[in-house]
C-alpha cells in the first residue's frame, strides 16, 4: 500500500507540473466548470420561484443536493475520469502496452495515471455550496454526520469509477467506445435529482442496477434531512460489489487485448 501511495503522489506531482505549463487553459477550464455549476444553481432558483418544494425537497435542500452532486462528480473527475476516457484510445493504438509492462497493477496505472487538477478546485466549490445550504437550513451537524457524509461522498466516487471502468472495458471488443463513455457522463445529471421524484422500476433501476440515485442523494440526506445513516450500510456493500465486478471484468478483458507488437 505504501508503494502505491508513493506512486500516486508521484503521478499527482507530474500532473500538477503538466497543468502549470498551460496556466491559461487550466484557468479557463475552471471558469467553464464554474459557469456550468452556476447554470445548475440558476435552474434551481427558477424552479423555486414558482414552487415551494420538489418531491418534498425545499430550496436549500436542493442546493445541498446539487452541491453534493457536483462535489462527487468533480472528485471522480479529479482522479479517474480522464484516465477512463483515454482507455479506449490506448487499447486501439496499443499504448496500453506501457501500463502492462510496468511492475505494478495495470488497473491501478490505467486508473490514476493522470490527475485533473482543475476538477479538484471545482470540487471545493461544490463543497462550499453544500456548506452554505446547511447554514441556511440551520441543521446541526455533528462529527458523526460529517464523517458519514464524507464516507458517502467517497462511496459515490467509487460507484462512478466502477461503473465507468465496466463501460470503458468494452473497448477491448468495440473499436471506439467513446460514445458509451459520453453517454454515461450524461447520466451524471440524474445524481442531482431527488430519488423521491422517481417511482417503481425506474427508481429501483437507478438505485441498484445503475445506482445514480445513491451517489449524491444519500450524503445530502444525511446532512439536510436528518437521515439515519447507519441504516443504509448496504450502500457501501453495493459499491464494493460493483468495484469487485469491475475489476474482474477488466482482468477478463485483458485476455483479449492485442498489443501494438502482435
Amino acid at each position: 500500500m505504501k508503494r502505491y501511495l508513493r506512486l500516486a503522489i508521484a503521478l499527482f506531482r507530474y500532473s500538477l507540473t503538466r497543468e502549470m505549463m498551460f496556466k491559461a487553459n487550466f484557468l479557463l477550464w475552471i471558469i467553464v466548470e464554474i459557469a456550468w455549476f452556476g447554470i445548475q444553481l440558476a435552474f434551481v432558483e427558477v424552479i423555486f420561484a414558482n414552487v415551494h418544494s420538489v418531491a418534498g425537497w425545499t430550496k436549500y435542500e436542493m442546493i445541498l443536493l446539487v452541491g453534493t452532486s457536483h462535489l462527487v462528480q468533480q472528485a471522480f473527475q479529479f482522479v479517474f475520469m480522464v484516465n477512463c476516457m483515454e482507455l479506449p484510445e490506448n487499447v486501439r493504438t496499443g499504448k496500453l502496452d506501457f501500463a502492462l509492462l510496468q511492475p505494478a497493477s495495470s488497473q491501478f496505472l490505467i486508473s490514476v495515471r493522470k490527475f485533473d487538477i482543475g476538477a479538484l478546485v471545482n470540487a471545493t466549490i461544490g463543497l462550499g455550496f453544500a456548506v452554505y445550504a446547511i447554514g441556511k437550513l440551520n441543521v446541526p451537524v455533528g462529527p458523526e454526520q460529517a464523517f458519514l457524509y464524507s464516507a458517502l461522498v467517497v462511496n459515490g466516487v467509487v460507484i462512478h469509477y466502477a461503473l465507468m471502468l465496466m463501460i470503458v472495458t468494452l473497448s477491448f471488443w468495440i473499436i471506439r467506445a467513446q460514445g458509451l463513455v459520453y453517454g454515461y457522463y450524461n447520466l451524471f445529471q440524474l445524481t442531482r435529482i431527488p430519488r423521491e421524484a422517481f417511482r417503481g422500476g425506474v427508481r429501483f433501476f437507478f438505485s441498484f442496477v445503475v445506482p445514480m440515485l445513491v451517489v449524491a442523494n444519500y450524503p445530502a440526506e444525511v446532512l439536510g434531512r436528518d437521515l439515519q445513516g447507519w441504516g443504509m450500510l448496504w450502500v457501501f456493500g453495493l459499491s464494493f460489489a460493483l468495484l469487485g465486478v469491475a475489476s474482474l471484468w477488466f482482468q477478463f478483458a485483458l485476455r483479449f487485448y492485442t498489443s501494438a507488437s502482435s
